[in-house]
Formats: C-alpha cells, structure tokens, sequence
C-alpha cells in the first residue's frame, strides 16, 4: 500500500479516536442536535461510510458509482438516521464501529491504478479518490468540532447536523 493511501486511512483514524474519546463523555439522552442524539449522530456517519464503501467497492470494479445522494445530501441524512431508528445505541454504535472497518478495507482493496483515477461522487461531484476520502476527513472533524462545543453545555443544542 502506498504512502498517500495510508496516510488518508491514518487520518480517518485519528479523527475517529477524537470522536470516540469526546463520546465517551457525553451524554447518550441529551440532543446534540435538534432531533439528534448520540445515536443519530453516530447512525448517520455510519450512514455516510456505507457511501464511501459502496462508491469505493463500485469504483474498484470500474464500474459507475451509485447515485445514493442524488436527493440531496439532506434528505440522505435524514434516510440513513431513520433506516437505523429501531436499533439500539449498542447496536448503532457496533455498527458505527463495523462501517468504518469496511471504509479502511475498501480503501486497502482499491487497485493502485483505481486509487489513481477520479471517480464520481455518491452527489454527482466528480474528484480523486484522496479528495473523496478529505470530505469525509473533514467531516468527522465538523462533528468532532460540535461535539466539542456542546459538551461544555449538553443542555443546549449545537448547530445543524
């Protein structure tokens, strides 16, 4: 595996460690965001890898990748919390755990001349698969940043997820 693959599975890594150590302090039945809990939180960053993996796995094929955003990224969010509603917070939090897994072997499966080529967004948007992999980077670290915040008032709803 190559350096710049590696790097982006270290980065993933290290911010969720960061996630993880903020929720091991927080609250599980307070709303981090409005309707938000914990667990949807955490449904919906699963919600997100099950994209990555399913884009990476496509892409790794050579085959087109699924529009699975296509209704807009809101309405994805809201579809990835509700599919996972009836679960447990043990159960969201195990498969939280389990997507991410699959991120880093999707991320280790892709063929060195794949990792190369662009491929299209789950939303359409067209990039490198180093890019792709930011986005999400840099969403851990948004959540991470809210969770932060909100953990200095658990009572008071931070931002819109």
């Amino acid at each position: 595996m190559f350096a710049q693959r590696a790097f982006l599975i270290q980065r993933l890594k290290e911010k969720r460690e960061v996630v993880e150590q903020l929720l091991a302090k927080a609250p599980s039945d307070k709303e981090i965001y409005a309707g938000w809990t914990i667990k949807e939180l955490l449904a919906h960053l699963s919600g997100w890898d099950d994209a990555i993996v399913e884009a990476l796995q496509a892409h790794a094929k050579g085959e087109p990748v699924g529009r699975t955003v296509s209704s807009g990224i809101n309405a994805y969010n809201a579809k990835t919390v509700h599919t996972r509603e009836t679960l447990s917070l043990e159960q969201v939090i195990k498969e939280w755990k389990a997507t991410r897994e699959l991120v880093f072997r999707a991320l280790e499966d892709l063929p060195d001349e794949e990792f190369n080529q662009q491929l299209t967004f789950p939303w359409g948007e067209l990039g490198t698969v180093a890019y792709f992999i930011e986005i999400f980077v840099e969403h851990e670290e948004h959540h991470a940043a809210h969770l932060t915040k909100w953990l200095e008032n658990p009572n008071e709803i931070v931002g819109e997820h």
